[in-house]
């Protein structure tokens, strides 16, 4: 219980006292009566104090404490007069409620006050109490933008361990993994015991169950020492998958609950005597509009499945999908894999590798030093500044259009064009398309990338072709895409319908790419598709993209594919998958999935 500010003041007995009070700014140092001194301390919110001024001050300790837990941030203040008590309880809203009681000493005013928990309200009882509760409408449903139930308020089971004897914690593991596996395909007892016995005898929540699972495996785990379970309410998402969108969602969900709550305060039930508590104060909960997403769940549902198909479960993978006209976020999804990273589809800080060549292209455009028409070199290596910059596998094309060298993504074509540029033309250009831009948007953490302002040469190269110190999110290199679909315009991304994002510039929004510029890039994109490096999703009409295969250390490369169809901007990622195959592959089992006819079509 938080105290309020009000205090009961007692009146002065004398000019001395008077004196004392108005020099020293403090309350008075001795009190009249034991009476005096426990409404004071009670009103200070000093249990123990207030305790003491009574003839059994274990007994009211214990339930003033228990009275201070079961009313949370609710204050008290304590007035008596002739007798009769009147408690006003301050409830976190700022609400007032009171209740009357009474107060009586031993003996006389100079004896300890008679402890009763009726002093508060005429109804408790030593085994009653005051409670407060916020009421909140845990029944607000976020709905997609079809409108269908993206996540809702979902009992489960929670299943909880501790260590007990005749069984170690390896062989309560052990048995735990074999009775859950039904529903738990992937759990490892090894995990289990790991956790049981770092635990011990206080315990451990293992995992979480829906109501279907938990009544597959309740049976066989009840029969298991130590194990124990009780039941939770939690926003899920509809389908039993997860989004690294989800917490961001949850946490505004969580705000609206808030911010609509009402509340109830109550003297709680005496049991022993079948009474139920009496109601001293409510304020129902405003009723809201259910939360809507810009995300669609068919896509979202569609692009798990995906993920779902690499081969390679330890490769961590991530889809994310924008629409490039409204920003809305419409799918985000990552693999096991991911999952243990935290959010990298979202927030993720990866070199991008020759997906960048659509910024450093754009940039060449803007400035003029090529065309897409201009015939350029694409040897096999070309070196700078000490650094060789080979095209993978080394292959030569010679002489040929810029349109071609981008479409084979050829790496020394790139650092050719990137020497004519000015030191800030990448991030300049980058910026334009949302990479390097941070975004605040309500329900989605982000980051989408960094790019240095670079002078001529290695670091120049390097970043031309998405390696050195550029780095971007699976996030940002969709929102990349989404932008050049958009006509060149950077698009603001979001997740809750009606809710504005803002970015870190505080010039506002950067000027679009030119309309000859986006034309190109976007005739660029489709013949990567058509007749480039991935041919292999040539039947999907209207699919421009880009590969790209990033290294990193002396591990294998990453490998992203990067495009826009439709209504549907998008990024494909895979760490180590050595090139941009596997991200290609994964694109075409996504795009060509059922739920995404009307959005690509």
């Amino acid at each position: 219980m938080r105290t309020p500010v009000r205090r009961t003041v007692l009146p002065a007995t004398g000019a001395i006292l008077s004196t004392a009070l108005l020099l020293g700014g403090c309350s008075m140092p001795w009190s009249d009566s034991p009476t005096d001194d426990f409404i004071n301390l009670v009103n200070e919110a000093d249990w123990a104090g207030a305790a003491a001024q009574t003839d059994d001050p274990d007994t009211a300790e214990r339930y003033l404490t228990g009275l201070d837990e079961s009313t949370g941030e609710t204050a008290v203040h304590l007035d008596i007069d002739d007798g009769t008590t009147t408690t006003t309880w301050t409830v976190p809203s700022g609400d007032e409620v009171t209740s009357e009681g009474s107060l009586s000493t031993t003996d006389d005013g100079n004896d300890p006050v008679a402890w009763d928990p009726r002093i508060f309200a005429s109804s408790l009882t030593p085994e009653t109490t005051v409670a407060y509760s916020d009421d909140r409408t845990y029944d607000l449903p976020v709905l997609d933008a079809r409108n269908d139930t993206q996540m809702s308020w979902t009992t489960v089971t929670v299943f909880t361990a501790t260590t007990t004897e005749g069984m170690t914690p390896d062989q309560q593991a052990s048995a735990i993994a074999d009775a859950v596996r039904p529903a738990i395909d992937d759990i490892n007892a090894d995990d289990i015991a790991a956790q049981i016995t770092e635990a011990g005898e206080d315990g451990t929540a293992l995992f979480s169950l829906r109501p279907d699972d938990a009544a597959d495996v309740t049976g066989a785990l009840d029969d298991i020492a130590g194990v124990g379970s009780r039941e939770e309410g939690r926003l899920l998402s509809s389908d039993g998958t997860s989004s690294p969108v989800d917490a961001d969602v949850r946490t505004y969900w969580e705000k609206r609950l808030d911010d609509t709550a009402g509340w109830t305060l109550t003297t709680t039930g005496d049991e022993e005597q079948g009474l139920e508590g009496d109601v001293l104060g409510r304020e129902n909960p405003e009723r809201s509009d259910p939360i809507r997403t810009t995300m669609d769940m068919g896509v979202q549902a569609a692009a798990q499945r995906a993920l779902d198909s690499l081969d390679a479960e330890d490769r961590a993978a991530s889809i994310v999908a924008i629409n490039p006209f409204t920003g809305g976020l419409v799918a985000s999804a990552q693999n096991a894999a991911a999952d243990g990273q935290g959010t990298p589809a979202m927030t993720g800080q990866f070199p991008p590798g020759s997906t960048f060549k659509t910024v450093t292209t754009a940039a060449a455009l803007t400035r003029g030093t090529v065309s897409p028409d201009e015939q350029v070199e694409c040897p096999a290596e070309i070196e700078v500044d000490g650094r060789v910059i080979p095209n993978d596998n080394d292959f030569n094309l010679g002489t040929v259009p810029m349109h071609t060298a981008f479409a084979e993504s050829c790496n020394t074509t790139q650092a050719l064009i990137s020497r004519d540029l000015e030191p800030s033309d990448l991030k300049d250009t980058a910026a334009q398309l949302g990479v390097g831009v941070d975004f605040d948007a309500p329900g989605m953490t982000s980051m989408t990338g960094s790019v240095p302002v670079t002078e001529p040469g290695a670091a120049r190269v390097e970043s031309a072709i998405g390696q050195g110190e550029v780095l971007a999110s699976p996030f940002g290199l969709a929102l990349m895409e989404a932008s050049v679909a958009n006509n060149g315009a950077m698009v603001t991304p979001s997740v809750i319908q009606g809710e504005e994002a803002t970015s870190d510039r505080e010039d506002g929004a950067p000027d679009p790419l030119t309309p000859d510029v986006v034309d190109a890039l976007r005739s660029m994109m489709r013949e990567t598709v058509s007749s480039g490096t991935a041919s292999s999703l040539s039947d999907i009409d209207g699919l421009g993209g880009k590969t790209g295969t990033a290294e990193v250390g002396e591990g294998d490369a990453h490998g992203w594919f990067v495009g826009s169809v439709g209504d549907l901007a998008f990024c494909v990622f895979i760490e180590a998958a050595d090139s941009s195959g596997p991200a290609v592959e994964m694109a075409g089992d996504f795009l060509r999935d059922d739920a995404l006819d009307e959005i690509t079509g």
